[in-house]
């Protein structure tokens, strides 16, 4: 059976740390590939660009361990993320899949709607900070399910964040540009002429 795992978020844009997570993830979880799912338009965020261009640059950076999948574009509604996982399981129902959070969504995730459901799938959690079994052993619905959290502790500290790189655009940092920036994602922002016009 095909082992994929699932990266959820808005990706705007994509960084090298998400690429480097995605990568580590998939060979420490012996998965056969990490799928990209970025958020759709309806996605309640400031500054989000459009989706198409989000998928765009996901899709630049696909290799033989990562790819994105566009499941959750087109849609005329934000999803909530048991509905992500329901879409999800039900286009790769013969696989064992994984979905990736961060430490701090896997915090906020009993509050979510319909949270013992999502908790019946297996989620690779990324600690951030606060430490993972202290999150779970806070909340009661989180220590039902521990057996379905796996975590991922990084050696590396990656500080790539999206915030980061639309502020570089804005300033014109090349420095901190060619250092968080796929060269393919950076020379579609560039093309595009995407993120200079924020406030």
């Amino acid at each position: 059976m095909k082992k994929y795992g699932f990266f959820g978020g808005s990706f705007n844009p994509p960084t090298i740390a998400h690429e480097r997570l995605a990568e580590e993830i998939a060979e420490k979880f012996e998965l056969d590939k990490v799928y990209f799912v970025p958020v759709g338009n309806y996605y309640n965020k400031t500054d989000l660009i459009d989706e198409s261009k989000r998928f765009e640059m996901l899709k630049s950076i696909s290799n033989d361990r990562i790819d994105v999948l566009d499941i959750e574009l087109n849609s005329k509604k934000k999803l909530l993320a048991v509905d992500a996982f329901d879409l999800i399981n039900n286009n790769f129902s013969s696989s064992e899949n994984y979905f990736i959070l961060g430490g701090d969504n896997l915090e906020k995730l009993p509050n979510w709607k319909n949270s013992d459901k999502c908790l019946k799938n297996n989620i690779i959690a990324i600690q951030r900070g606060k430490k993972l079994d202290n999150i779970i052993a806070e909340n009661e619905l989180l220590e039902m399910n521990k057996n379905k959290i796996f975590e991922f502790n990084t050696d590396k500290l990656y500080n790539y964040s999206s915030t980061e790189v639309r502020k570089a655009i804005k300033n014109k940092d090349d420095e901190i540009l060619n250092k968080m920036l796929n060269k393919k994602v950076y020379f579609y922002i560039e093309k595009n002429n995407l993120y200079k016009g924020e406030d």
